[in-house]
């Protein structure tokens, strides 16, 4: 309203000024032609009075409506520039005088806002960086943000404390001065350009004094507003003492072990020892009286009996020793395949149908295949005496499936052994995988199973059993398509 009003009142004014220019043209050529008979001093003097009369009109016209309104605008739009300057500058507080109640009041009121909006606006991105800032300072975490150029950008505190670096020391420094292996580096740079982040990376970092730290690493790209990569963001967590814990565990373990072997060893020897004393003191009395069906049979126990103690000294070897598995990408159809070749025969020999049933395009498995393929033939082994063990009646044959499929969610592969031989009670179920537990009285050493769980364990597997006596046993083996975290 306040704009309208000025702009009438100025059409106005300057609508007068012409009038009166107008009227005294007007009168003065009237007075002209009146007095056009000789009076020419008259003439000369109205002549000299109204062009100063136009000349103060056009001065006051040009004056108050051109040269001042042009004067306080370019005053109001210095202001105004001086003012985004300070915006710029980031001189929030900055304000233009509202006391003028035009167009440039507005304008002067509208600036204020925005610098009232801006200051606000300053004022959380500030808490919020505080904020973050705190937190990153405050993590127990190694946080390390680096540039594309492969830079050291920010090295927090707790960087600082795990690896004995000042950040102002560091910072601008080559990220890979930090690895024991600057190649690890490189191995987790290739597997971020296939993804956005990578999770749980095991790598070891080089402190300033030399000392080298296990770290779980984390990398995730940093992006822009409009997506390009602006550098990439590392959180480690340092594991060195949780690493040294697990290998004193897996020492202590083995050492456990050891000693369960040891005690297996000594009751186990003790019936083997008496068993072949039995057969040797048959072998003595077959020779003294000339008998040699009692000697045969004699020396037929001291066999068993030698066997026996052999076996028990290979598995033992087995179960104790430090596994060092060689994992890669394996097609597992193929070992099941093998399995059926070797087993097939030796099945049908003794009177039970073996089948394999594998689906087509099963997805491969990071795995070590020799130990799947031991662990396996170990449990078909025992799914064929089981059947051996069992008395079939109406008209009910032995059978054995070996077959493998992905679970539901795709993350496992299941190898599973079934048969419909003589089953487990709940008992006998609780015990197939502890040391020198066996159901075979003569030729089992009882190592078989214990050693099996401990490769697929190796392999962060697992085993799920299903059996009922007199109606057979399901044995599944379930591995990670994708390994284990320590491949």
């Amino acid at each position: 309203m306040i704009k309208r009003n000025q702009i009438f009142w100025k059409l106005s004014a300057a609508f007068i000024c012409t009038i009166l220019l107008v009227l005294a043209a007007e009168i003065l050529l009237g007075k002209i032609n009146s007095l056009s008979s000789g009076r020419y001093l008259q003439i000369s003097l109205i002549i000299t009075i109204a062009v100063l009369l136009g000349s103060a009109s056009a001065w006051f016209f040009v004056k108050y409506f051109i040269q001042h309104p042009t004067s306080k605008l370019s005053n109001e739009m210095n202001k105004l520039a001086d003012g985004m300057n300070k915006l710029a500058d980031k001189e929030f507080d900055f304000r233009l005088d509202e006391n003028e109640k035009d167009d440039f009041g507005m304008l002067a009121s509208s600036f204020n806002d925005m610098a009232e909006m801006l200051s606000l606006s300053q004022s959380e991105l500030e808490k919020t960086r505080d904020y973050l800032q705190g937190i990153l300072e405050s993590s127990g975490d190694i946080i390390i943000t680096v540039f594309p150029s492969g830079k050291i950008r920010t090295f927090n505190k707790g960087a600082e404390n795990a690896l004995g670096y000042r950040r102002v020391d560091i910072i601008g420094e080559p990220i890979e001065i930090l690895f024991a292996d600057p190649h690890e580096r490189d191995a987790a740079i290739e597997k971020l350009t296939q993804t956005d982040n990578v999770v749980n990376f095991e790598t070891r970092f080089l402190t300033k004094s030399g000392e080298i730290r296990d770290v779980l690493l984390s990398i995730s790209q940093i992006r822009n507003s409009t997506g390009a990569i602006i550098g990439t963001i590392g959180i480690s967590k340092d594991i060195t003492r949780v690493s040294r814990l697990q290998v004193q565990l897996v020492q202590s373990q083995r050492l456990a072990a050891i000693g369960e072997v040891f005690t297996g060893v000594q009751h186990s020897l003790k019936n083997m020892l008496n068993a072949c004393k039995g057969g040797a003191y048959m072998v003595r009395i077959g020779l003294k009286k000339d008998d040699r069906s009692m000697f045969e049979e004699g020396w037929e126990i001291v066999s068993e009996g030698i066997s026996s103690m052999t076996n028990m000294s290979t598995d033992m070897l087995k179960y104790v020793r430090e596994w060092k598995p060689n994992f890669e990408r394996v097609e597992l159809d193929n070992t099941l395949a093998e399995i059926d070749r070797v087993i097939k025969q030796t099945a049908k020999d003794k009177g039970v149908n073996f089948q394999l049933n594998v689906p087509p395009e099963l997805p491969s498995v990071i795995c070590d295949a020799r130990m799947i393929h031991t662990a396996v033939m170990d449990i078909v082994s025992n799914a064929m005496d089981a059947c051996l063990w069992k008395e079939y009646t109406d008209g009910e044959l032995p059978e054995l499936i070996l077959g493998a499929y992905p679970d539901d969610d795709g993350q496992n592969l299941v190898i599973e052994v079934k048969d419909n031989g003589c089953g487990m009670t709940e008992e006998v179920k609780k015990n197939i995988f502890a040391p020198f537990f066996s159901t075979k009285s003569k030729s089992g050493t009882g190592l078989g199973l214990a050693i099996t769980s401990r490769m697929i364990g190796i392999h962060n597997g697992k085993f799920d059993v299903d059996s009922e006596p007199d109606k057979g046993t399901i044995f599944r083996i379930v591995l990670p398509i994708d390994g284990t975290d320590k491949h």
